[in-house]
């Protein structure tokens, strides 16, 4: 019961600095370091689509997220992408739409901010109070046991036997699904891109869903663009249709999914760097790797280790990464069968 009170205490003292306390979330809404080999046009799209997500964080009260991804938004439009070297000559309808937000950003950081503050001081009056009940109940519970005779030994149980409440919680935590997939995705895009996979041609499409909310990826849509596909390889063009069709739906992109027509479930270094674009714009996002000759889905996620070396990469083409297999996992995935997928072939409009 004492270790289960100081634990209590542990976490109620990180409430009782409210500067500290958001100094730590501003810090976390810092994103990552520019990269140079990723299309500034890219980063204008992550940031209409940061500002959708942030908009929805509001609307469900998750004020800490919302100014998260409100000053992500900020710090990256203001001091990292004139980094870009190409900052000063691109022009984009997402460039226009970005530069369009940043106002509104600004002012919902900024209101955020002060309520976060106003919460966070509550929220320390609360937590010292708290601990002062729980020290309470400490010093009376020390005393029960000090005039207490000593019990018989109990039976010893081994620890798979008994779960504590930490235990039953962090159960309860794994059992939650931070990725949801619509079960009938896999099967929709393959009847898609069968053709391809016919004449071993790769076939790839945008995964997108509803804007993230409490920390919950849903994957409800493949877009598949305009592309030019080969044995390996896989190029999209026409990028602005999927934004029109995603901004039309309330969408933002959550990834990416393709074909191996011949070979397993695996990123390749390309696949590494595609990815790697597709996580610095948004770290949730996830790659899908279809391998029909195998019958193997892959669903996979950089490392922090993937994300420093292919970030730091500059070879294009196919070459080779020092444990390739190192740098990419396995992502915990719930494909959900009660949700149908939506595939869009962009290829014939």
């Amino acid at each position: 019961m004492t270790n289960d009170i100081d634990q209590q205490i542990h976490i109620l003292e990180s409430h009782l600095d409210p500067v500290e306390r958001l100094h730590s979330l501003t810090r976390t809404a810092k994103p990552p370091d520019i990269n140079v080999a990723v299309p500034i046009n890219r980063y204008y799209r992550s940031l209409v689509e940061m500002f959708r997500i942030a908009g929805h964080c509001v609307q469900s009260n998750e004020f800490e997220a919302a100014f998260k991804y409100y000053m992500r938004f900020v710090i990256l439009a203001l001091e990292e992408l004139p980094k870009h070297p190409d900052f000063k000559t691109h022009n984009s309808a997402e460039r226009t739409k970005a530069n369009t937000l940043l106002r509104k950003a600004l002012e919902c950081a900024e209101l955020l901010k002060v309520r976060l503050k106003e919460t966070f001081e509550k929220d320390s009056i609360e937590a010292q109070k708290q601990i002062e009940t729980l020290k309470l109940q400490q010093k009376q519970q020390q005393k029960l046991l000090e005039y207490r005779p000593k019990p018989k030994p109990a039976p010893r149980f081994s620890d798979s036997a008994i779960s504590s409440p930490s235990q039953a919680n962090q159960q309860q935590l794994q059992k939650e699904h931070k990725l949801v997939v619509a079960g009938t995705l896999i099967e929709r895009f393959s009847s898609i891109a069968q053709k391809n996979t016919d004449l071993n041609i790769e076939t790839c499409a945008i995964l997108c869903g509803p804007p993230i909310s409490y920390g919950v990826c849903r994957i409800t849509h493949a877009v598949v663009p305009k592309q030019n596909g080969g044995p390996d390889s896989c190029d999209t063009q026409n990028e602005e249709e999927v934004f029109a069709y995603q901004d039309s739906h309330n969408l933002i992109t959550l990834g990416w999914i393709h074909t191996h027509p011949s070979q397993t479930a695996f990123l390749s270094s390309v696949d590494l760097h595609t990815q790697c674009s597709y996580q610095l714009m948004l770290p949730e996002a996830v790659a899908i790797v279809i391998a029909p000759k195998f019958k193997e889905v892959g669903v996979f996620r950089l490392t922090v280790r993937g994300m420093e070396d292919v970030g730091a990469c500059r070879v294009s083409g196919f070459h080779p990464h020092e444990n390739s297999n190192s740098l990419f996992y396995n992502e915990d995935v719930y494909f959900d069968h009660s949700v149908d997928a939506t595939v869009v072939d962009l290829r014939q409009k």
